[in-house]
């Protein structure tokens, strides 16, 4: 294929959304990387670059803008969990070394480029665990790496804890092991928690320390799984029955989730935070999917769809630019818009353009080539004998009929 075959269809794949895209997912994934660079951009890039500290830099939408990882968790844990689910359904088996494969496929291209620019570019910042995917065990000078380490972790364990699970476990039953493990964790987080103490570690650090390591931060992957697991067991739930399309069941987990996960974050946020979020975060999802009412019908829009196809590359290249895209305005736009509260918005514009455009190029030059080469080797064998026709919207955005990006971070 001529290069510029690749590049022209590159394009069409960031400019058109499939039929069987799930257009809400693309709205979450890609509020999820705004979230990240928004908390970024405020917490650091902003005040660095000599920007007035602001009222508006510690509104809960940065402040919190973290959290947009935990979101990301949410939508991997559901779309890697569909895929791993309907296969077994199909074929009574999960094809272990293939699904790894087509996951590095999407993963190992950008990220592996990624650090070699930087490895030449800024000479040692890309180090070994960056490398081996366990940089969140491992503390490294590249920040983004820590939550593709756990996605990979994450790819690795599921496919192999699931074949396990269903030769012990009845169908009917596979979500209790998930319940299981999320209440499991939270053990783990205190006993982690106690060990930190007792080993001296300030208690103002134990929260960094209980952050990145996967066995105790997975509680978004598995309800991710959970909602993959309802949603292929059980697909009347996602059902809107409700007048006007709503989701009557989605409003009363929405309610229930978000209530019971902030009670938890109040009662002790140091062993239940991620959990918290995991439950809020999770109902967020399993509304989206099942509402089709008004309320849900913004995030119906096109818009969102390019941006969710280059979360992945924005997540990974943002900071690269922030500082001194955020410098240049600062200085130079400050004396005319005045106002500090727009020369914050304009950097933060300014900002997140320049790495969407950056996400672009290397969508179209590294990302597309390599799906479309995976689509060539296995999309054919791949794809289920009767195909969900484009006029029904499936849960899962399509994800096995064309080279669609993961829900995830990756």
């Amino acid at each position: 294929m001529k290069a510029f075959d690749i590049v022209r269809s590159g394009w069409h794949e960031l400019s058109h959304r499939p039929a069987s895209q799930v257009p809400a997912l693309d709205a979450l994934r890609a509020c999820a990387v705004f979230l990240v660079i928004g908390a970024h951009y405020a917490g650091s890039q902003w005040p660095a670059a000599g920007g007035v500290d602001l009222r508006l830099a510690h509104n809960p939408v940065f402040y919190f803008g973290w959290t947009g990882v935990d979101l990301f968790f949410i939508l991997s844990g559901f779309l890697i969990g569909k895929q791993l689910w309907r296969e077994l359904d199909r074929t009574g088996t999960v094809r272990v070394p293939r699904f790894w494969l087509r996951r590095g496929f999407r993963i190992w291209p950008l990220y592996f480029a990624m650090l070699g620019i930087l490895t030449i570019w800024k000479g040692h910042l890309a180090q070994w665990p960056d490398w081996l995917f366990l940089s969140n065990y491992f503390t490294t000078a590249y920040a983004r790496s820590w939550s593709l380490s756990t996605e990979e972790q994450f790819y690795i364990a599921v496919p192999l804890l699931l074949l396990l699970t269903t030769r012990v476990i009845p169908r009917r039953a596979q979500a209790w092991p998930l319940v299981g493990l999320l209440v499991a964790v939270q053990g783990v987080r205190v006993w982690q928690r106690r060990y930190l103490l007792a080993a001296g570690v300030p208690a103002t650090q134990i929260i960094d320390r209980m952050q990145f390591p996967i066995h105790v931060h997975c509680e978004s992957l598995l309800v991710g799984l959970l909602i993959a697991y309802l949603s292929t067991s059980r697909p009347h739930l996602f059902r809107a029955e409700g007048r006007w399309g709503t989701s009557t069941l989605g409003l009363l987990v929405v309610v229930l989730g978000s209530s019971l996960g902030m009670a938890l974050d109040l009662l002790n946020k140091n062993i239940f935070s991620f959990l918290a979020l995991s439950l809020i975060y999770g109902s967020l999802a399993f509304f989206v999917l099942a509402d089709r009412s008004p309320l849900t019908r913004p995030l119906r829009s096109w818009v969102f769809y390019p941006f969710s196809r280059l979360a992945f590359g924005m997540y990974l290249n943002h900071f690269w630019f922030a500082h001194g895209s955020t410098a240049w305005t600062v200085t130079h736009l400050s004396g005319v818009l005045y106002l500090p509260v727009l020369v914050f918005l304009a950097g933060l514009v300014i900002g997140t353009a320049i790495s969407a455009g950056v996400a672009t190029v290397t969508f179209i030059l590294i990302e597309h080539p390599f799906l479309m080469l995976r689509e060539h080797w296995f999309g054919e064998r791949d794809r289920p004998a009767h195909p969900q026709s484009a006029g029904t919207p499936s849960l899962g955005g399509g994800e096995a009929l064309r080279p669609q990006s993961s829900a995830g971070v990756a």
